[in-house]
């Protein structure tokens, strides 16, 4: 199925509360419009000729894992306005396409049963509270269940917002907090914490030893100052347009921070994705995987595992159909090269709004 048939199956099944939490964002005056999306196809794909794309291979290594697709499951909070059980449902999806999730502190499903019931490798998402004793006896439980890395989300600091997207699942069911049963929405938020400094990187790894990305990043200085504190990478993201009115899309921050941290460096991104061709343009611009956040719960909601399961690997097929198509053969040979600025489809098509 594709996006737009996926995103319509799942909106007949779930709750109002739930669409208006999975499809919000923070753009007061645009409503629902994914800025994001159209930010990523303002570049456009320039094919190149004598190549040999008679194979074309579409893994990629992150740390100590190779996957057959660059997609992975952002952390995302609540999925059981997707499906009843939630995080699980995501995990064995992108488990069986070969990946995995970021499983969020803020699940629907406590860590303990997702890690009983879930396959696969996976990673733990860490907000950090005010109180940091909160966050390390989170830590702890997660840690003694498995994680393969974790990721430091900078992107959300405490404060009261009264967004209505938030607000409709807030004290629901659907919007329980299966790791603390008693914080609603709102208690989230004014915990979560509003100083964080480098020094956070370096506790965490010397908690968990564990590999330490960090997600959030949009300033290169920022993100050279996470590498130098001892992450293993940095995630390059606006939180789905979630926190800040007019935030800048990832597709225009992206290459800056490639430039600053240099070629060898793991940057993932995310926000706005929806098809193989945003996948490739995210790669060309300098991610080395991409997340996907939205997408997966709509796949879920639409068809449970195998929804997710099908719509990774269409992403993945369109992906290799767009190498195949421009002349390239591996993922890691996509580079800036393949892209034109403000060529792409969404360019050209505000450009012929502006000249009717």
């Amino acid at each position: 199925m594709d996006w737009n048939t996926v995103h319509d199956k799942a909106k007949s099944v779930m709750s109002d509360a739930g669409l208006a939490y999975e499809d919000g964002n923070a753009d007061i005056a645009s409503g629902q419009a994914d800025y994001d999306t159209l930010a990523w196809r303002r570049f456009g794909i320039l094919p190149r000729m004598f190549q040999d794309v008679s194979s074309i291979d579409t893994s990629v290594t992150i740390g100590d894992q190779t996957l057959p697709t660059p997609l992975f499951g952002s952390p995302t909070a609540y999925h059981r306005l997707a499906s009843a059980d939630g995080e699980i449902t995501s995990q064995n999806g992108m488990s069986r396409a070969g990946s995995f999730i970021v499983y969020p502190t803020n699940a629907s499903e406590p860590v303990e049963r997702f890690a009983k019931e879930s396959h696969g490798a996976w990673w733990q998402q860490v907000y950090l509270f005010d109180d940091r004793a909160t966050t390390e006896a989170f830590l702890e439980r997660s840690l003694a269940q498995g994680p393969s890395a974790l990721m430091l989300t900078l992107d959300c600091p405490g404060y009261k917002r009264d967004f209505g997207f938030r607000n409709g699942i807030d004290g629901t069911h659907e919007g329980e907090s299966g790791n603390f049963p008693s914080m609603h929405m709102t208690d989230w938020t004014l915990n979560l914490a509003t100083h964080i400094t480098v020094d956070d990187i370096k506790r965490l790894i010397e908690l968990s030893g564990l590999p330490v990305y960090v997600k959030g990043v949009m300033r290169p200085s920022d993100a050279i100052d996470a590498m130098e504190a001892g992450a293993a990478g940095v995630m390059v993201s606006n939180h789905g347009r979630r926190q800040v009115d007019g935030v800048v899309p990832v597709a225009y921050a992206l290459p800056k921070i490639r430039e600053a941290l240099g070629p060898d460096a793991t940057i993932l991104a995310d926000t706005g994705i929806r098809t193989g061709g945003d996948v490739f343009r995210a790669l060309a611009l300098g991610a080395n995987a991409v997340g996907l956040g939205r997408p997966i719960q709509w796949a879920a909601a639409a068809g449970g595992e195998d929804g997710i399961v099908a719509m990774i690997d269409r992403i993945t097929d369109e992906l290799a159909h767009t190498m195949n198509s421009a002349g390239v053969a591996h993922v890691e040979d996509i580079d800036p090269s393949f892209l034109v600025p403000e060529q792409g489809p969404a360019a050209i098509a505000a450009l012929g709004q502006t000249l009717r």
